[in-house]
C-alpha cells in the first residue's frame, strides 16, 4: 500500500488535508516536528529527508500523493532580516520539497498514477511588509513548479500548486493579534469571501490529488477568497 505523505500535519492545513484525506479512506503518513503524527524529525536536520523516507518505507510501499505544509515565516523589515533566517526560510519551503520529490520520482517509491501539492502564498504577490523573507522562499516554491512536472510527469506524477491568502491557521494568528482593530478591519475587508479556514484549503489540495485532477499538472491554484478582484 502508498501513502499520501502530509508534512506540517500535526496543526493549520496540514491537520486538515490529513484528516480530510481520512475521512475520504485514504492511506495517511503524517510528518511533523512534533505531535501526534507518524514520523516526528526535524525536516531541516541533516537526516531530515532520510529519516522521513525510512520510516515511511517501514510503514508503506512509498508515496501516492505529497502534500509540503511544514513551514514558517519569521517577521522582519528589511535590515532586521537575519541570514539564518533567510536561509531556514529557504531550506524548509523550497529546498526540503526538492528533495523529496527527487526521492518520490525513483522508482519504486511511487504509484503508477502520483500527484503532489506545495503550498504557496499571495505573499509572493503582493507587497507584504515585513514578510520579505517569507515571500522571497514560497516565489522559490514556484519556481520549482513548472521545471519539476517537466520531470516528474513522464514518471506518473502530477505536481501542482495552491496560492493561498490569508488562512486561519495558528500561524497566520499570531501575527493578526498583534494588529490594531483598524489593520485587521482593512484585512477583513479585502477578502470578499472571508479568510479562509485550514478545511477551505484542503479542500482544494485534496482535489488536486485526486483523480479529479488526473489532467492537470504544472500549474498553480489561487486559493483567496477574492482578494485579488480587489
Amino acid at each position: 500500500m502508498f501513502a499520501t505523505v502530509v508534512t506540517g500535519a500535526a496543526s493549520g492545513i496540514g491537520a486538515a488535508v490529513a484528516t480530510l484525506l481520512r475521512a475520504r479512506g485514504e492511506a495517511v503518513f503524517t510528518v511533523d516536528l512534533k505531535g501526534t503524527v507518524d514520523c516526528a524529525c526535524d525536516l531541516l536536520s541533516a537526516d531530515g529527508l532520510k529519516t522521513l523516507t525510512e520510516s515511511l518505507k517501514q510503514k508503506y510501499e512509498g508515496a501516492k500523493g505529497f502534500v509540503h505544509c511544514a513551514g514558517f515565516d519569521q517577521m522582519a523589515p528589511l535590515g532586521m532580516i537575519k541570514e539564518d533566517s533567510v536561509r531556514r526560510l529557504m531550506e524548509i519551503h523550497a529546498g526540503f520539497p526538492i528533495q523529496f520529490l527527487g526521492w518520490m520520482a525513483k522508482k519504486g517509491n511511487h504509484t503508477e498514477s502520483a500527484s503532489a501539492v506545495l503550498i504557496s502564498s499571495l505573499s509572493a504577490h503582493e507587497g507584504a511588509k515585513g514578510h520579505v523573507a517569507y515571500a522571497a522562499a514560497k516565489g522559490a516554491v514556484e519556481g520549482i513548479l513548472a521545471p519539476a512536472a517537466a520531470e516528474l510527469a513522464p514518471k506518473g506524477i502530477r505536481l501542482n500548486a495552491v496560492v493561498l491568502g490569508i488562512v486561519q491557521t495558528e500561524m497566520a494568528l499570531g501575527w493578526m493579534a498583534k494588529l490594531t482593530p483598524e489593520q485587521m478591519k482593512a484585512i477583513t475587508d479585502g477578502y470578499p469571501l472571508g479568510l479562509g479556514k485550514p478545511e477551505d484549503a484542503a479542500k482544494a489540495i485534496a482535489f488536486l490529488l485526486s483523480a479529479d485532477a488526473r489532467w492537470i499538472t504544472g500549474q498553480t491554484l489561487v486559493c483567496d477568497g477574492g482578494h485579488l478582484l480587489g
